[in-house]
């Protein structure tokens, strides 16, 4: 049976430096070449997303911004944004812990300030934001997630409080400083379940690959769950498989791990 592998990017696809080790395009061409299919699960917006697509060849279906939005190409399929009022407390907290907000609407960016933490983060997905006032982009747009960047010790702490003040939100870690925040009707895993749907293929025929918190229930949700090396804590328990991590060949291991255990079911 011809299987449905589903990757996060950064941390999983993505070395620390954000490249594409040619063990991973190996990894991504043995599946092409028996059949699988590829789509690449990420809180990263749709620029960010379109340059690694082509460069894996893993077609122009994806989930982007955690869930909020599901595109074929420019086409959007799907879309969720955050009510007005999360995105309000989302972004008051954020402000109260002095933290660096980003609110992604469609394929836009927008930024209050460009500091170095979204400086760092225009590298790494090669795209450039908008300066805007964002308290009228909540009001006069839709706000499909918000991205609030800062200090590690600072973040966690933010996320924890703004799920436990609103319930409005899906808020989780991504990357040790990284907070993505959805409406709380998503995730990963709900985007997944409404890909499958589109496609007529069966949950149990899927296989995901994930490092973050985020990556959870979609590694839950999956036939066949595989964490990185790398992975958070609570990915490393759930996993059916733990690979070696991102920087390490740790995406074809896992995949080989993968088909030698489908030949020995089939």
């Amino acid at each position: 049976m011809k299987k449905l592998f589903v990757f996060d990017v950064d941390g999983t696809l993505l070395t620390s430096e954000v490249k594409i080790l040619e063990s991973t395009k190996e990894a991504m061409k043995l599946l092409q070449a028996q059949g699988h299919q590829i789509l690449l699960a990420s809180a990263r917006p749709p620029v960010g997303l379109k340059t690694l697509l082509a460069e894996l060849g893993a077609g122009s279906l994806f989930i982007g911004l955690n869930g909020a939005l599901i595109m074929d190409g420019d086409t959007i399929l799907v879309e969720k944004e955050i009510p007005s009022e999360g995105v309000m407390e989302a972004l008051g907290l954020a402000r109260s812990y002095k933290l660096s907000v980003n609110f992604y609407s469609g394929g836009s960016w927008f930024v209050e300030e460009v500091n170095e933490y979204i400086r760092n983060e225009a590298k790494a997905v090669n795209a450039k934001p908008e300066l805007a006032d964002l308290d009228l982009v909540a009001k006069n747009s839709k706000v499909h997630k918000v991205l609030v960047i800062g200090h590690e010790p600072d973040v966690p702490r933010y996320q924890k409080e703004l799920q436990a003040k609103s319930p409005l939100v899906n808020a989780s870690i991504s990357l040790s400083n990284y907070c993505e925040i959805v409406s709380n009707t998503i995730s990963k895993a709900t985007a997944l379940k409404e890909v499958c749907n589109k496609l007529g293929v069966s949950l149990t025929d899927t296989v995901a690959f994930g490092d973050g918190e985020n990556d959870l229930e979609m590694l839950k949700l999956a036939g066949i769950s595989v964490a990185m090396g790398n992975a958070h804590p609570a990915l490393l328990e759930q996993a059916d498989h733990v690979t070696l991590n991102n920087n390490e060949d740790g995406i074809l291991a896992g995949v080989r791990w993968v088909l030698e255990q489908i030949g020995g079911r089939e």
